[in-house]
């Protein structure tokens, strides 16, 4: 009898988990909908819909504006601002820590330099900082911490390489658990970006697209049947593209991410032209102007860009290719090269459909993607944080 029940008690929390995360994505969708999209009957989206108001994570939002005959069906929108997410971004230059709504808005926003930091500074600032925002905010009211960094996050967040803060290995997934009890998720940054996307651009056909992240290294994330399939680590940015190529942060050398830099494009054109720059934008100019060694920094890095990207192109054949354009926007010319450079390496079959795009993330669509990516997290079945009984 207590298995029968335990059993029951789980399919009621899937379905409500189920009902919830359809309204997230239709805002203002009816009870008919939700049933016919589901696959539930409407007495039980009836009972489930009530729950989830009662509690607050559902709201009522006016009704149905159809021009049919007899009753409009109440809309119901997710109540983004129930409850609050504190997400903590690692960015280049900057720890960035903001409380937000569902959603993402930003309430408040805390950010530290990370110049000339150890990483056990960075883990002290972090700890330091979300325990002044747990004083200041009700605790029970945090559903939990998102934290995206540049580098490869396995073993259930708990390890972590990344080039920018010279971490091989560090467990700040516990270290925050510890210091603050509340959940923490920890999650590489290309497919929170990616996630934002995903997001943002419903009606896109999303069966097969890859997202590259060019910001703070190279990384990709894959859009399999709709969604971002988290079994592609993405790891683009350190793959082998040249054997004895420039040493990389991994103890490699060649990899794609040390060869196409914008470190490796200011050295090649100091190289080149005896000259220091300090900024991609003025290369940029100078590639303009017809300068040779600008010209060669930027061909030279932008081919090997396009020799990795072409590998992916290969592997997936994605119908669309989505490039954040991240330490390169100040430098288009390089991303020009990369694209011819696929459409050489590729097969032509693969190319000869493939739509490419690019895009710029900032911080503000950065943030939304971490709490659209930490809601599915913690609104998903297998989280024991959810607040779904």
């Amino acid at each position: 009898m207590t298995t029968q029940v335990a059993n029951v008690q789980l399919m009621q929390k899937m379905n409500r988990l189920k009902v919830l995360n359809y309204v997230r994505r239709h805002p203002d969708c009816s009870r008919p909908e939700i049933a016919r999209e589901t696959g539930l009957s409407l007495a039980s989206i009836t009972n489930i819909t009530a729950y989830l108001l009662d509690i607050g994570i559902l709201s009522d939002n006016g009704t149905e504006t159809v021009g049919r005959v007899g009753r409009k069906s109440t809309l119901l929108r997710f109540t983004s601002d129930a409850y609050n997410l504190i997400c903590v971004f690692l960015s280049k230059d900057y720890i960035n820590i903001y409380v937000t709504d569902l959603t993402g808005t930003p309430t408040r926003k805390v950010r530290h330099s990370t110049e000339n930091l150890s990483s056990e500074k960075v883990i002290a600032l972090i700890v330091e900082s979300l325990s002044s925002l747990t004083k200041e905010i009700d605790k029970e009211n945090i559903l939990g911490i998102g934290v995206s960094i540049s580098g490869l996050v396995l073993e259930s967040s708990r390890f972590i390489f990344s080039s920018k803060f010279k971490w091989k290995a560090f467990d700040i997934k516990s270290i925050l658990e510890e210091s603050t009890q509340i959940p923490v998720f920890v999650d590489n940054i290309s497919p929170v970006r990616a996630t934002w996307h995903l997001n943002e651009n419903t009606s896109e056909n999303k069966d097969n697209i890859l997202f590259i992240d060019l910001e703070n290294g190279i990384g990709a994330a894959w859009f399999s049947g709709g969604q971002i399939n988290t079994s592609v680590l993405g790891e683009i940015g350190h793959t082998t593209v040249k054997k004895d190529g420039e040493p990389c942060f991994c103890g490699n050398r060649g990899c794609l991410e040390s060869m196409c830099s914008e470190k490796r494009l200011l050295s090649l054109f100091e190289s080149s032209s005896g000259k220091r720059l300090s900024e991609l934008s003025s290369l940029q100019s100078l590639y303009d102007d017809g300068s040779k060694p600008a010209v060669f920094a930027i061909e030279e890095c932008g081919k090997y860009l396009g020799i990795g990207l072409a590998n992916l192109v290969n592997l997936f054949n994605p119908s669309k290719l989505i490039i954040n354009t991240g330490d390169f926007t100040n430098c288009p010319s390089l991303l020009s090269v990369a694209k011819e450079e696929i459409s050489k390496r590729a097969f032509p079959v693969l190319t000869d459909s493939l739509e490419i795009e690019c895009v710029t993330s900032n911080d503000d669509t950065t943030i939304r993607g971490m709490a659209y990516n930490l809601c599915d997290r913690l609104f998903d079945i297998a989280c024991p944080h959810n607040i779904i009984d």
